[in-house]
């Protein structure tokens, strides 16, 4: 029997509603793999919906990458991918819409979770991080005092941070409290030449701007440990001291304060190559090198924790005052431990950048929905929400901030294998309305939400 074109649609129509509804607050790394992992091996049976609060998507890829490293962004091209499930109807992005997000928008989310979790079979959060993890100080409130998640979006050009004020044409001597990547990143962006060196990349045009006007000369980075707990890369590290050629240079470490614990302690690989590394760019320079006017310079300080700050004026400080750490084997286990030295000195600066990692943060109706989060993380097994159902999560927010690609990719993996079989097997068989109903939502409230076709134009 051949059936009417109108009954025909009204099967089809049934057919593309019974698919498993998931919607993904976030649109960073552990998102797009999640989703495509999902697409690839189910492509019939999911309708998946990503939601951002920004207009682009790709989270830290887009926004916490330094400019000069486009090589990191290449994951892009596979997050691409996605563009071939649009036309079947499997995954819509709706960028510039916030979820239980207050801090968006004029103070006021655009959906709530109630919505997603009356209209989705599933949610999956993935908005990773989503501030910055910063230490006690005094005068921590100061405009000179920046944290990195704050820097860093300013020169990826952030719609949140990209008005941040940096007085760099103020300030000569900057200290950066943290070791790690971001660190290495940081030194970069503020010494390199802009116009050698960062005029040819996507960076913000507005830091660029602050950048070529810039008088910093000097940076202290100050780390808490020692050198043997140095967050940072050799790779990164050997690349900013190669940066010697253009007139960056590496002013030394504090390697005396070292000497016994590095003659008693077996080095691994890493350690030995990056001891190695430090050693081999002290004293490579001169002092008419390093006093030229011209020159940029740079160290690591080590065992010192930031206590405070003292003023300069409104716009600017004068120090940062630490207090002094000690290494010291202990007796009873044989290892090397942190203790303070009862000792204060301070650091001269004008400006102080706080690089002390990224965290994440529950969303507002975490708590009336029961949704755990503990340690900066949601509780769960193999992204499965403890204790509630219809409830995933990936990458950081599911794991604390920590990782990088290569384990977003597994991480991504064994969350997608999750869903599928909690989803098709054990999920409800209720039919959700999905974006039909969150369209209409938006469409009440006058809300243009930018789509995939809307990001690829811009």
């Amino acid at each position: 029997m051949k059936l009417s074109r109108g009954v025909a649609g009204f099967i089809q129509l049934r057919y593309l509603s019974s698919k498993r509804k998931l919607a993904v607050v976030g649109s960073g790394p552990s998102a797009f793999y999640t989703v495509l992992n999902i697409l690839k091996e189910k492509p019939n049976d999911f309708e998946i919906d990503m939601f951002e609060r920004n207009p682009s998507p790709f989270g830290l890829v887009r926004y916490g990458v330094a400019p000069d490293h486009p090589e990191v962004k290449n994951c892009i091209d596979r997050f691409n991918d996605v563009s071939e499930f649009i036309p079947t109807g499997a995954f819509k992005y709706y960028g510039n819409v916030s979820v239980s997000d207050p801090d968006n928008h004029d103070g006021k989310p655009q959906l709530s979770l109630k919505d997603l979790y009356q209209n989705y079979n599933g949610v999956l959060y993935a908005y990773g991080s989503s501030s910055a993890n910063v230490p006690e100080l005094a005068g921590i409130e100061h405009p000179a005092v920046i944290d990195s998640f704050s820097f860093v979006g300013w020169y990826n050009g952030h719609p949140k941070h990209e008005k941040l004020k940096v007085p760099l044409e103020k300030v000569e001597n900057v200290t950066i409290i943290g070791n790690g990547n971001v660190a290495i990143d940081i030194i970069r962006v503020l010494l390199a030449p802009p116009t050698q060196h960062w005029a040819k990349t996507d960076i913000s045009k507005a830091a660029l701007e602050v950048l070529e006007a810039s008088k910093v000369k000097n940076i202290n980075v100050v780390a808490r440990r020692g050198v043997l707990e140095s967050k940072f890369t050799n790779k990164e590290l050997r690349e900013l001291l190669e940066m010697d050629k253009i007139g960056v240079f590496f002013s030394g470490w504090n390697s005396k304060e070292f000497k016994d614990e590095l003659k008693e302690t077996k080095l691994d690989r890493v350690n030995k190559r990056r001891v190695s590394l430090l050693d081999k760019y002290i004293g490579k320079y001169s002092e008419d090198q390093l006093r030229d006017p011209k020159a940029r310079t740079w160290s690591l300080q080590y065992l010192k924790s930031p206590i405070g700050v003292k003023v300069k004026d409104d716009e600017l400080l004068s120090e940062t005052i630490f207090s002094v750490n000690k290494k010291v084997k202990s007796a009873e286990s044989g290892k090397w431990e942190i203790q303070p030295a009862g000792k204060i000195t301070s650091v001269s600066n004008e400006l102080l950048i706080l690089a002390t990692g990224y965290k994440c943060e529950p969303l507002s109706e975490f708590k009336e929905l029961g949704i755990p989060f503990e340690k900066g993380r949601i509780p769960n097994d193999n992204g499965k929400v403890d204790g509630v159902e219809h409830s995933y999560c990936v990458g950081w927010v599911g794991n604390g901030s920590t990782g990088n690609i290569n384990s977003t990719v597994v991480d991504s993996m064994n969350v997608s294998i999750t869903i599928v079989n909690d989803m098709c097997n054990n999920g409800d068989t209720e039919v959700k309305k999905g974006r039909e109903a969150i369209d209409e939502l938006l469409h009440q409230k006058a809300i243009r939400s930018v789509t995939w076709d809307d990001w690829t134009q811009i």
